[in-house]
């Protein structure tokens, strides 16, 4: 019930699709060439294909088209750092710089990055994810697009460790080498990694004329180890061998990247070392001046001490270069921009944490959530909690579905009111839960709970649909959101007491759904935030299992917002766990 990710698609994958459509292999040489030559961001753009196979497409593809969120620009030497918006809420950077021997672009292929180099800025915060091909690709589609120029060169030496991604590393390489696409040559392309011995020889196996940099940055085990934390587990002649067997496999001399960090690794002695570590190898040496990041208390190596150590390794016959510096006025180095800009935006002084859980009776989980601290769309921040039902157990697909749909349309939205940018996204999550369910007899009757919020400048934004629920708790705790349920309906009549909702027989029939209706209609909510204030999202599975009081008491407790939210969904469990349980927990200041 995914859909296919067009861009990720290879000329051959893509006309078994088509075939699959019942349409002709040329269609695929037409829709390759939209979005690999004329990196179009919609299928409405494809003006040569036919109007069905269009809608065809929408309904069962997906097309990744990253969004610019902020582009800066050097006034030293014109380097652009772009950072992306993926379709999740996550960001990404990339750069682009202007060289004499053309134009270069340096991609992400991960977002974060758990490698936990001491002087990257982009390991901070760890790994979310891995990027797909497409995502990769159209890093530098948005950046040809943005700038009007050619690119040549493509480095893959931004946030997160390449190696570490490899399937869709390689799949990437390949369609960007493709006759049918963009064209650039292998020769053209260099992959960086810190070390992972068993893909780099992997690598070295596909005999690609790809450049290998490998990330060195020490000249002995026990500095690198200091540094680098990937060396624990890969030695450093361990690393250096594997870099041998590649030159070997391809005949491609190897890089050597190496950041000078002022007092660390910059002395006489380390650079005759290291000449000694690399010597005999086809090789060149690229020396970093290391980007201060303020976080970490590593300083930038003097000039005279920089070409002292490029002198030194020259007199053993190493190629060696200083790196030109590119950026440094832009929050140049790996990580910077994206995290200056949550610090700016939805993640400044904000902690959150979000889970799911089946729950010890319910065979499947259908409740899903989303909780991103950064901005998607116009909105600085964006959570959601979904509670899936009905439809021969699709209570899961709808759940799911109707985030995806609704955080594309919050990600696409031209609104900048919170109101407007919440009620188109579940009128279309509503439509598409419509569609699917008249299409796949197995999805009907499916629907589902929801309940967004968004915080900005101490104002809360929220939005909801059947009995999803949001709290700000504090000395009280306060229920902003209305269930739309039959026992509450009765409630708000006077016909039952609150005190009897809670065990009502049917306290689980609900009369609003995304789904479940052509119309949906959602209660939105705007809401003053002050400090000491805890915003709560959740599914009726945690407030079925525990009172009022009781949730109050852990999320006011002293323990940390990841602790309390373990603890209401440990609680609930041992109360009974009869339903799904899901939570977000969010401490704005």
């Amino acid at each position: 019930m995914d859909k296919t990710d067009i861009k990720s698609l290879d000329l051959g994958e893509l006309k078994e699709l088509l075939a699959g459509m019942g349409e002709k292999p040329f269609r695929a040489g037409q829709i390759y060439t939209w979005l690999h030559r004329r990196f179009v961001t919609s299928f409405e753009e494809m003006t040569d294909i036919s109007k069905n196979l269009r809608e065809a497409l929408k309904r069962d593809c997906e097309l990744t088209a990253l969004k610019k969120m902020q582009m800066q620009q050097s006034r030293q030497d014109g380097t652009r750092k772009y950072l992306f918006a993926l379709k999740d809420g996550n960001m990404i950077e990339s750069v682009f710089m202007h060289y004499r021997h053309g134009d270069s672009v340096c991609i992400s292929s991960q977002a974060g990055c758990r490698m936990g180099c001491r002087f990257c800025a982009s390991t901070l915060d760890g790994l979310v994810r891995n990027l797909t091909p497409a995502e990769m690709l159209d890093q530098i589609y948005r950046i040809q697009a943005d700038t009007g120029e050619r690119i040549s060169n493509v480095v893959v030496m931004g946030t997160g460790e390449p190696l570490d991604n490899y399937d869709n590393l390689l799949k990437f390489i390949r369609l960007l080498t493709d006759e049918n696409g963009l064209h650039i040559s292998q020769r053209n392309i260099t992959v960086s990694t810190c070390g992972i011995v068993p893909n780099m020889r992997k690598l070295a196996s596909e005999k690609l004329q790809i450049t290998l940099a490998l990330s060195l940055h020490a000249s002995s085990q026990e500095k690198r180890r200091a540094l680098m934390p990937v060396a624990n587990k890969y030695g450093i002649q361990e690393v250096i061998e594997a870099c041998r067997d590649y030159f070997e496999e391809t005949g491609r001399r190897i890089t050597f990247e190496y950041a000078l960090v002022g007092g660390v690794n910059d002395s006489q002695r380390d650079a005759q070392e290291l000449a000694q570590l690399i010597r005999g190898l086809n090789c060149h040496v690229n020396l970093i001046p290391v980007n201060p990041i303020k976080e970490r208390d590593f300083v930038q190596s003097d000039a005279p001490v920089i070409q002292n150590f490029k002198n030194v390794l020259e007199k053993y016959g190493i190629n060696v270069t200083i790196r030109r510096e590119m950026g440094r006025d832009i929050d140049g180095a790996c990580g910077q921009l994206r995290k200056r800009y949550a610090e700016k935006g939805g993640g400044k002084g904000m902690r959150t944490f979000s889970i799911t859980d089946k729950g010890r009776i319910r065979r499947m989980n259908q409740d899903f959530v989303f909780s991103s601290e950064e901005p998607v769309g116009n909105l600085p921040n964006l959570f959601i909690v979904a509670d899936g039902m009905g439809g021969h157990n699709a209570g899961d697909y709808a759940s799911r579905r109707a985030v995806e749909v609704m955080v594309r349309e919050i990600r696409e939205s031209r609104a900048v009111e919170p109101p407007a940018i919440f009620e188109q996204a579940i009128r279309s999550a509503n439509q598409e839960l419509l569609a699917r369910a008249r299409e796949d007899v197995r999805l009907e009757g499916m629907g589902t709970t929801a309940v967004l919020a968004s915080l900005a400048d101490r104002k809360l934004w929220v939005a909801n649909v059947g009995d999803s629920r949001l709290y700000v708790v504090n000395e009280d705790m306060t229920q902003v959101t209305v269930d739309h349920s039959l026992v509450e309906e009765l409630v708000r009549m006077g016909k039952i007491e609150e005190a009897e909702a809670r065990e009502h027989p049917d306290k689980n029939l609900i009369t609003r759904a995304i789904g479940a209706s052509e119309e949906v209609t959602a209660d939105v909510f705007e809401v003053d935030v002050k400090e000491g204030d805890f915003i709560l999202l959740c599914s009726d599975g945690l407030t079925n299992m525990l009172k009022d009081e009781e949730i109050q008491s852990i999320v006011r407790s002293q323990k940390n917002v990841r602790e309390k939210v373990e603890e209401l969904v440990a609680d609930a469990d041992a109360n009974g766990g009869k339903d799904n349980i899901t939570a977000i927990l969010i401490e704005p200041y």
